[in-house]
């Protein structure tokens, strides 16, 4: 019994430790644009830096933007860089129908 509750809290801790060093690293998102740019480009949305070059555009920032969604994330996106092929964010890619959802819904 000892050891259940052991390999618990040992566990317990490994998720905190591994949620603490995600938030450290901040925030990282990936967009592929239908429509590459012409010119390397750098545009900011909800304090995150995004860099595009070509069809591939990268989001950086040090701290986590919000509370938005998964979807709200990529609307705010997609208002601020135009259509989208592919969105993936904290590691998470977004599935073809939530991407052409994203397009279509409301900026």
């Amino acid at each position: 019994m000892q050891t259940k509750v052991l390999s618990a809290a040992v566990l317990a801790l490994a998720l905190l430790a591994a949620n603490g060093a995600s938030a450290a690293e901040g925030f990282r998102a990936q967009a592929k644009l239908l429509t590459p740019v012409a010119a390397p480009t750098t545009t900011v949305v909800s304090n995150v830096e995004w860099k595009c070059d070509g069809d591939a555009c990268l989001g950086v920032s040090k701290y986590a933007p919000g509370l938005d969604s998964f979807m709200k994330q990529c609307r705010k996106v997609r208002a601020a860089l135009g259509p989208l092929a592919a969105y993936s964010s904290r590691g998470v890619k977004m599935s073809d129908a939530d991407v052409a959802n994203c397009n279509a819904g409301p900026r």
